[in-house]
């Protein structure tokens, strides 16, 4: 079952299907098609960060001329300044490395940074607002002692009841105004049931940084990761659809191997929705019976489509009241574990009563 979305949501997973490195060999672009394009990247500032890979595909697909002439100069500025941005976090990366040099942390990447000189070429990254990374719960004062000699803690001046739960921000003490996601935890311990040792034991070094302290989540973890932070951001329409899409076309991860990192997670059903939207919006090489095997009964279903096309897709303010709602009813229906999902609402609303 397919609901129906909006114009909107239409327009922006055109522009997904633009972005991605490897299109489904079913989808054309004519000069209609770009100018409707191009429309949405006017009007969505969300999409700047997908710049580079718009301008990277039309200059393969032949069709940057089919963009208006101020907008190929704009997205070329705008390749470029993504390329000095990313540049930037990466020097960041190899200062971390460096110092590193002799501690047994694995500290492993994920999301943005991670993919960049992994799936996304150096000549047209995918943009990223932070520097999101993972060490172990055991490491994090070790961690901390070494990171302090790149990076301060930023106070955030909130008193929110999951602040400081399994993630902290950091900066970089230089002028680049760099900024550093620190976590100790995937997701919520609360909720999930994440190994973070078996995580450790199947992540692979990143091939950018050269050294044994940089990793990566293994392919089918990460994809797992993509999944439980949609979760997180009630976001089903985002461009981390795009990462999980390159991954399975570039490196063939083994999905099904994926459900059963999930079903040990907690997030078996948060990552069906996943695959299915990469499938239904980007056409991902997802085999129909992978997902079959997978899929939610009839009712989970008719409410987990529901809330990804007509709660999760209306605007609501960080924190604000409409968007606890909406985490609720994420978790609510996205994770396995319903006794896990009173917990976790229980230790929130004990943390708020204290706070």
């Amino acid at each position: 079952m397919v609901m129906a979305i909006s114009d909107q949501l239409r327009s922006t997973i055109e522009v997904f299907q633009y972005a991605c490195i490897h299109p489904s060999d079913n989808i054309t672009w004519d000069k209609v098609a770009i100018q409707r394009i191009e429309h949405q990247l006017q009007n969505d500032a969300k999409l700047t960060r997908l710049h580079a890979l718009i301008f990277q595909n039309a200059i393969a697909r032949k069709q940057l001329e089919w963009f208006s002439a101020a907008y190929q100069m704009k997205l070329k500025l705008s390749t470029y300044s993504l390329i000095a941005d990313v540049g930037a976090k990466k020097h960041e990366i190899n200062q971390l490395a460096q110092v590193l040099a002799g501690h047994d942390i694995s500290v492993l990447l994920l999301k943005g940074l991670a993919f960049n000189s992994y799936l996304y070429s150096d000549n047209s990254p995918r943009g990223s607002s932070d520097i999101d990374i993972l060490i172990q719960p055991q490491d994090k004062n070790s961690f901390c002692a070494v990171f302090k000699k790149l990076a301060s803690l930023v106070d955030k001046n909130t008193n929110n009841a999951f602040d400081g739960l399994f993630e902290e921000t950091w900066r970089a003490n230089n002028t680049n105004p760099v900024y550093f996601d620190l976590h100790w935890y995937l997701s919520y311990p609360s909720l999930f049931r994440c190994d973070g040792l078996e995580i450790v034991k199947r992540s692979i070094q990143h091939p950018n940084y050269h050294s044994e302290n940089i990793r990566l989540l293994s392919n089918e973890d990460h994809i797992v990761y993509l999944a439980m932070h949609l979760l997180k951001d009630c976001d089903y329409f985002h461009y981390g659809l795009i990462d999980c899409h390159e991954l399975i076309c570039q490196k063939s991860p083994d999905l099904a191997h994926c459900f059963l990192i999930a079903e040990a997670w907690g997030v078996k059903t948060g990552l069906y929705y996943l695959l299915y939207q990469c499938k239904t919006y980007l056409h991902t090489p997802i085999a129909d019976s992978l997902l079959l095997a997978n899929k939610p009964n009839s009712v989970t279903d008719y409410l987990g489509l529901f809330a990804i096309n007509k709660i999760f897709t209306k605007p609501s303010i960080l924190k604000s009241v409409f968007q606890r709602f909406k985490q609720l009813c994420s978790v609510l229906l996205f994770c396995d574990s319903k006794a896990r999902v009173l917990r976790h609402n229980l230790i929130y609303l004990k943390r708020s009563l204290i706070r």
